[in-house]
């Protein structure tokens, strides 16, 4: 039989009626494809963590003293360099669970999802283990050997931010920054099978639930507890990764990041400005405790309304331009070896005397002294970086070829092809 051929007036109607009726990119108007996948901007969200730790490390550990107004606003700026880690800890929550949901429906779910993060982060940082713990005592005293591997098994097991939380922090001092990839670690065991069985409702609520319940227990533990363990535990701290997953669950629900309207904005600005008030405050009368409480969430707030943002701005916005620039997506590629490797080598160059102040100042200024220290040990920790990337990352990387994807179909492209199927079945000749 000869279908029925729809006028040229109608079939434009038609497509401009499907179109229209078409689900909307999930991050905005910019992209079909879920920026864990490919977005730059992530890697400049890593980039811009990366440096707030560097610059928090290279102040503190420098010897750097401030004695003139411009030597305070270079500390004050160095002293709050830790938010990086909140940083870190939100993406790792938004990108952890976008691939967690995505890839539900997928075969070997938990075998493909562990192992592409064992290739991603078991090597290196064993890597770096057997190199202070079995190559570098060989060539000390029994003394001096036996302090550094003391705590050893802590590292190895993954569970060094429990050790600093009962104790204080582990020897050797040089590695103390591996409590925060303890966390990540312990957050990678338990939360895929938390995903695996629930719906995004349910996951929404659970991250809800998360996010307060770290507040309640970091106000338990500071009570119960040395402060310090408040700061390393993983559910002290799921606040980040909480928000962080909220996110993705978010961009995955069926408008997306524009369900959440102007409210990314508004959380930013006031997360920021009780922040800043909170610290403001502190100045004039000490509320430490209370700061310690609350500071973490109101972080990840702002970091979550940040990433948000990023996501669905334009491509010429200012923040994108930022956030894609070269600079930082470098920096957000090799930011895990330089995590890895900045702390020992900073901490190395105070233990050597490679201080701010065998430069001289001027204007009574350390900033000369500041700089020459960043400008050695950036460089070698990037050098590090570099090495660790080409001689380990990347060629443990290539093995993932021999897992399946970590992912399911992505979500918009299952949209993209229902819609395709709706638009074909709409412009089908009647009767055929």
């Amino acid at each position: 039989m000869v279908g029925y051929r729809a006028p040229a007036g109608l079939a434009r109607q038609q497509e401009e009626e499907s179109r229209r009726r078409a689900p909307r990119p999930l991050y905005g108007t910019r992209t079909n494809v879920p920026p864990e996948h490919r977005e730059p901007v992530l890697d400049g969200v890593r980039g811009l963590a990366i440096s707030a730790v560097l610059w928090h490390h290279f102040v503190i550990y420098s010897g750097f003293e401030p004695s003139v107004p411009l030597d305070d606003i270079l500390w004050q700026t160095g002293s709050v360099g830790w938010v990086g880690v909140d940083l870190f800890f939100v993406l790792s929550g938004f990108l952890i669970t976008g691939i967690l949901y995505d890839s539900r429906s997928a075969g070997r779910y938990y075998v493909n999802f562990f192992g592409r993060r064992a290739l991603r982060i078991l090597p290196l940082y064993y890597v770096f283990l057997t190199i202070t713990f079995l190559i570098v005592p060989a060539f000390m005293d029994d003394g001096t050997a036996d302090q550094l591997t003391g705590d050893q098994v802590w590292f190895w097991s993954y569970l060094v931010n429990f050790k600093i939380a009962i104790d204080g922090w582990a020897n050797p001092t040089h590695l103390g920054h591996f409590w925060s990839l303890a966390i990540e670690e312990q957050f990678y065991l338990i939360w895929p099978l938390v995903v695996r069985m629930l719906s995004r409702r349910r996951l929404l609520l659970v991250c809800i639930l998360c996010f307060f319940a770290a507040i309640v227990l970091r106000v338990l533990v500071q009570l119960w507890m040395q402060p310090l363990a408040a700061q390393v535990l993983m559910p002290t701290r799921m606040d980040a990764l909480a928000a962080g997953a909220a996110l993705a669950l978010i961009t995955r629900g069926d408008r997306g990041l524009r369900s959440l309207g102007r409210w990314p904005m508004v959380t930013l600005a006031a997360s920021l400005g009780v922040a800043a008030l909170l610290y403001g405050v502190n100045a004039l009368r000490n509320i430490d405790p209370l700061i310690r409480i609350v500071d973490h969430s109101l972080l990840a707030a702002a970091f979550a309304a940040l990433i948000a943002i990023a996501l669905s701005s334009g491509r010429s916005s200012v923040l994108r331009l930022l956030l894609a620039s070269v600079p930082l997506v470098v920096l957000g590629k090799y930011s895990y070896a330089l995590y890895v490797f900045h702390h020992p080598i900073v901490l190395l160059m105070r233990d050597f005397g490679l201080q701010v102040d065998l430069v001289p100042t001027v204007f009574h200024s350390q900033l000369p002294g500041l700089v020459v220290f960043t400008a050695i040990a950036a460089p070698l920790s990037f050098a590090c970086a570099l090495l660790s990337w080409r001689f380990v990352e990347a060629p443990m990387l290539r093995l993932k070829r021999y897992l399946g994807r970590s992912e399911g179909e992505p979500l918009l492209a299952r949209r993209r092809n229902r819609v395709q199927r709706i638009r074909h079945d709409r412009t089908r000749p009647r009767g055929s």
